[in-house]
């Protein structure tokens, strides 16, 4: 089955939605979104006796250790350290709604207290987005269905043009064209001072046009094409920052390139107090984890210096 498009989902007032519950938001975005609920979990791959956790929503974890970049092939294990790249903490006090919104894109939702703190657009822009049933996964009594993005949509919609029209009239974006902020624009990443400008600083980290598309589908970058990646920031109000980047495909002028058309990439919108108060929820659940890891350390140790004392007694007997 064919999935719609749903361009009008996109223009709606996605800074308005903070705060409010998932159901509320499910319904504004009305039946034609698919939506689904998730825990929000996050990696715990390297611990040591140092290691400690920081408010930060997607790596919590802070380690000083180089050896958290090395991997040891052969000799003898080292016992100090506890690594595992498999392991998680799934934090119980934070849910992840993950909605499709026709062809278009796809929406991201983090819930803490039962209020959405930070909602993360990605313009998937799929020439047709099908809905299809797994033989694999699907059993007779509980079919599993998903959604396949086929394709690229190259068109600029209605809506990329009204987010250009509300980025320009703020007139404080940046310019790059590998997509980061450039090194002298600053004029909109240097508002925020105090307990949250390193919060602004990790949500700007990275961020760019690039967009991991679903599998099957074309990216957004035709290679034939010059472009450059807009970003906006807009930290007048805290509790509704919002960044967006948004693709500048260029038209080759004799002095001055044109903006041929517009396309809009991706989208976050945050809470900054309300997703530091989420992140700071986790450090219980995970202290508990880091002290267990670290109790399994000692005692490996210390049976390590038990063994040793015991072979020297041994050697050096009479």
């Amino acid at each position: 089955m064919l999935v719609p498009s749903l361009a009008s989902a996109e223009a709606f007032d996605w800074a308005a939605q903070l705060q409010k519950s998932p159901r509320a938001v499910q319904a504004a975005l009305g039946a034609s979104a698919r939506c689904s609920t998730a825990s929000h979990s996050v990696p715990v791959k390297f611990i040591d006796q140092n290691t400690t956790v920081r408010a930060d929503l997607f790596d919590p974890i802070e380690n000083t250790n180089p050896k958290q970049y090395f991997w040891s092939v052969g000799g003898e294990e080292d016992l100090s350290i506890d690594r595992d790249d498999e392991r998680r903490y799934v934090a119980d006090t934070i849910s992840v709604l993950n909605c499709i919104l026709g062809r278009e894109a796809t929406v991201t939702a983090y819930t803490f207290d039962n209020r959405i703190f930070r909602i993360q657009l990605a313009f998937d822009r799929c020439a047709s987005r099908e809905e299809k049933t797994s033989q694999v996964l699907s059993t007779p009594e509980k079919p599993f269905t998903y959604r396949e993005c086929d394709g690229f949509d190259p068109d600029e919609k209605d809506y990329d043009e009204a987010i250009f029209q509300t980025i320009k009239a703020r007139n404080t974006y940046g310019y790059n064209s590998q997509g980061r902020p450039g090194i002298f624009d600053f004029r909109w990443n240097g508002h925020v001072r105090g307990e949250y400008k390193g919060a602004e600083e990790n949500a700007l980290f990275g961020f760019s046009c690039s967009v991991d598309r679903p599998t099957g589908a074309r990216q957004v970058i035709l290679d034939d094409e010059p472009y450059r990646c807009l970003i906006d920031v807009d930290n007048a109000d805290l509790s509704h920052w919002s960044s967006t980047a948004m693709y500048e495909f260029l038209t080759p002028g004799v002095i001055f390139d044109s903006v041929a058309k517009r396309l809009t990439a991706k989208r976050v919108f945050i809470d900054m107090p309300a997703e530091s108060l989420a992140a700071k929820s986790m450090w219980p659940g995970l202290g508990a984890m880091l002290d267990a890891v670290k109790s399994e350390i000692s005692t490996r140790l210390a049976e390590k210096v038990s063994t040793e004392g015991a072979v020297s007694k041994i050697l050096g007997a009479p």
